[in-house]
């Protein structure tokens, strides 16, 4: 029996993802210890560079022949525009609190329909329009009008949204295009660190020993986050996944008020509400209850835990090896 044929296991996938998304919410985290004594620039090298060097051997491993000039124009633009979308969310990060600054550059479902049809030239789902209004209601409320609404910081973390959305499309093409997203991760990371070196380096600074650790946790634990997604879209697609994304709010959320003592106005819970919502429903719109409950339904063999699969897809990997030495054997 092959496991990698099995049907995908929607409930593994969601764990996974959630999983990242917590990485993620650890990497914001030191983002807001590290950045009053770093420059983003050098952060982002440092966080990027570590990650690239955990993830070459995953993509040496898969590797397959360089992409064509047109798939190398969508790689181009999905890595510029992450990379400055995580400039802009830190950026944002380093003059708000965590909460608020995670809210704005998770708008991205928001602009990502306005975006692809832009770049299409397909007409946008009729029922998409409500929940970009949602969103926009809720970025409003966040904004707090009375108190910092043109805050500069508050719209370079709706420029983080923006960007993020052109990334988001910039995948979804490549995705057309058959290009794996390990693929795709690899030269986010490859492109992210050569554009950010010269700035680093000329905005160095030293870290001490603590620091390090910190910034090594940084780029280990965002190493880990797109494996774990690599994984988990392998159990199901994006319109079931992506939602999840706002589990980082959860997090962010918990460890703001535990560790910097940042308990959220109710204009942000509210703003907060209406953005997951907006969000939420903008990505599984189009899915159809009877299929998503499909998703889930596994057989009894399906629902083995997931190290007993492995052992067991071991095993018919060795049986299968010794089955070519036997034939080798026998047919020299």
């Amino acid at each position: 029996m092959n496991l990698m044929q099995k049907e995908p296991n929607l409930k593994f996938g969601i764990t996974i993802t959630i999983l990242a998304y917590f990485c993620f919410s650890i990497c914001s985290t030191l983002v807001k210890i590290l950045s009053p004594n770093f420059s983003i620039m050098q952060i982002l090298f440092i966080q990027n560079s570590i990650a690239l060097s955990i993830i070459f051997p995953y993509f040496y491993k898969n590797r397959k022949k360089n992409p064509k000039l047109k798939i190398f124009r969508l790689h181009l633009i999905r890595d510029l525009t992450g990379i400055f979308s995580f400039f802009c969310y830190y950026f944002a990060i380093k003059k708000i609190n965590l909460v608020d600054a995670t809210l704005l550059a998770y708008t991205a479902p928001f602009f990502t329909p306005i975006i692809w049809t832009i770049w299409t030239k397909e007409k946008m789902e009729k029922g998409i329009w409500w929940t970009i209004i949602l969103g926009f209601i809720g970025i409003g409320f966040l904004l707090e009008p009375k108190e910092h609404m043109f805050q500069t910081s508050s719209f370079i973390g709706i420029g983080a949204g923006v960007l993020s959305s052109i990334a988001l499309v910039s995948i979804k093409r490549l995705n057309q295009k058959l290009e794996s997203l390990t693929k795709t991760t690899f030269y986010y990371f490859l492109v992210s660190s050569i554009v950010t070196l010269p700035f680093a380096i000329y905005q160095w600074k030293t870290p001490d020993i603590y620091q390090i650790s910190l910034l090594l946790t940084m780029g280990i634990l965002m190493a880990i986050g797109q494996l774990f997604l690599t994984i988990a879209y392998k159990h199901g697609t994006a319109s079931f996944l992506s939602p999840l994304c706002y589990s980082t709010i959860i997090f962010i959320g918990i460890i703001s008020i535990i560790f910097f003592n940042q308990i959220p106005s109710y204009l942000s819970l509210i703003g907060a509400i209406l953005i997951i919502l907006g969000g939420t429903i903008s990505y599984i719109l189009k899915i159809k209850p009877s299929h998503f409950m499909k998703l889930f339904e596994h057989s009894k063999e399906d629902k083995k835990h997931w190290w007993r699969k492995l052992k067991l897809h071991r095993k018919n990997l060795i049986d299968q090896e010794k089955e070519k030495e036997k034939e080798k054997n026998i047919n020299p």
